[in-house]
């Protein structure tokens, strides 16, 4: 019964191991209404799944179904290929290829984005009676093309709006699904965000919902074992969650079916695969889900040691309430670490709380960034030299820099020092030319030459009207 669980892909719309959830019929229920909808969330937790069941379900209501993987479009293309590509996925779908095509050569005096919605509308509303549901599949492709495409989001809720005014528009509908979250579909803060549809929120499995699991943890005739009690105690490490229930259910029943510790109780039995699955280092080091949620903290985190001290507050137990506005909490969330409970911001499950325990936390988080003048953010967990060469690790390539010109370096575990290296232009905080050793805080303003920099560590406290603190010797070895 190994082979009842898919562990990291898409399941087949009538697998057994599907797990029906509140969102399969809310989805349904939004779309059949012809309504907007967005499922919005950390990867591996069924998007894919889910829309793939859904598309089934809406074609036996005699909806036309289009499916467009954005990452299956490219990244290194213009506008003009991007929307051309997507019309191309609509095309085959409706097997409107040719007449789609045509309006597409037919317009090119106007933009990409009019030209792919006026292909839509005049052609594809146009030739079809039944109403149309698009499926935008992994959306967040978009933040790595080389433009903007709040343009593309902005014209989908304008669809929504012309249905006072045009009825063709009421038979197109759009659903997005992808990591992220309706303010990012649209960056420019000028514009108005993305804010039309009905948010699908996809939640771990419940107890409930998890029962068809139970019957791939056992052989066909095996009275013995009390899968339910080991489909418990699974939901108790995984809270749920979809790419992590289905691999600790396969690993369990793998174990089973080999007869392994056969008379261990069920709670012993899938912790120790639990613990073997998921938290040795070297588990730790190579499983998909958790280096994905690894990486969307360090890797993809503008502030690194802010979402670090509020995902700390978090797993101790600290009341932090959620908030849509909050882009921390929403980058914790949309890295699957943390989850809402009663309105509140909890670890996601007991997996995640061995995995980025607080030694982890302790480990990763930097010490004080320094943000630099195009708003990148360079972390700094002991020191950090600062000069004109690429050797430095802050590089400032101009002839006022000095090749190594300066020095950030802890003097204690929560201390960090601007050292002077003996510069021929200076170096100055707050407008004040630096002299000897000066302790940083949180907020001051580093300038060399023609560069300013931000040096940022919330856990130092900044003094009062921007005075420096300085000592006598110097902080390096």
């Amino acid at each position: 019964m190994t082979g009842f669980y898919t562990i990291g892909g898409t399941l087949h719309y009538d697998s057994p191991a599907y797990v029906e959830r509140e969102a399969d019929k809310q989805l349904r229920s939004v779309l059949t209404a012809g309504e907007f909808a967005y499922v919005l969330t950390s990867r591996q937790m069924g998007k894919s799944s889910l829309m793939v069941r859904t598309t089934q379900e809406l074609k036996k209501q005699g909806i036309k179904v289009v499916v467009l993987d954005f990452t299956a479009v490219g990244q290194n293309v213009s506008p003009e290929q991007w929307y051309d590509g997507l019309l191309l996925g609509v095309g085959r779908k409706l097997e409107l290829e040719d007449e789609l095509e045509d309006y597409w050569m037919d317009n090119q005096r106007i933009s990409p984005v009019q030209r792919w919605f006026g292909a839509i509308r005049e052609v594809a509303l146009a030739k079809l009676d039944q109403p149309i549901v698009i499926f935008c599949d992994e959306i967040d492709a978009v933040k790595s093309l080389p433009f903007r495409t709040d343009e593309f989001f902005a014209a989908i809720r304008e669809c929504y709006n012309r249905r006072i005014h045009d009825s063709a528009f009421s038979r197109l509908n759009f659903c997005l699904l992808g990591v992220a979250t309706p303010a990012q579909l649209i960056s420019d803060p000028n514009a108005t965000p993305f804010n039309v549809g009905n948010r699908v929120p996809l939640s771990d499995f419940t107890f409930s919902e998890a029962q068809p699991l139970a019957r791939g943890l056992t052989p066909p005739g095996d009275e013995k074992t009390d899968s339910k009690a080991l489909l418990e105690r699974i939901l108790y490490w995984t809270h749920g969650h979809p790419y992590l229930t289905q691999k600790l259910c396969r690993g369990t029943a793998e174990s089973i079916a080999s007869n392994e510790n056969s008379e261990q109780p069920p709670k012993e039995r899938v912790d120790a695969i639990c613990e073997e699955t998921f938290l040795t280092p070297r588990a730790r080091e190579q499983d998909d889900n958790l280096l994905f949620v690894r990486d969307m903290i360090l890797r993809n985190a503008r502030d690194l040691g802010s979402l670090l001290e509020r995902f700390s507050q978090i797993q101790l137990g600290d009341k932090i309430m959620d908030d849509e506005a909050d882009d921390i909490g929403n980058h914790l969330i949309l890295s699957g670490i943390v989850r809402i409970d009663d309105h509140c911001l909890v670890v996601r499950n007991r997996i995640y709380n061995e995995v980025f325990n607080q030694d982890w936390v302790t480990k990763v988080k930097p010490v004080a960034e320094v943000e630099m003048p195009d708003g990148t953010r360079i972390r700094i967990k002991h020191a950090a030299t600062i000069g004109r060469t690429e050797s430095n690790d802050i590089a400032l390539p101009n002839p006022r820099v000095s090749r190594r010109h300066a020095v950030i370096q802890s003097q204690s575990s929560n201390e960090l020092w601007l050292v002077d290296l003996g510069s021929r232009n200076g170096i100055f905080i707050n407008g004040k030319r630096v002299t000897q050793p000066s302790l940083l805080r949180d907020r001051d303003l580093i300038s060399i030459g023609p560069f300013q920099l931000t040096f940022i560590q919330p856990n130092a406290p900044r003094l009062d009207g921007g005075s420096q603190t300085t000592m006598d010797r110097t902080v390096i070895d």
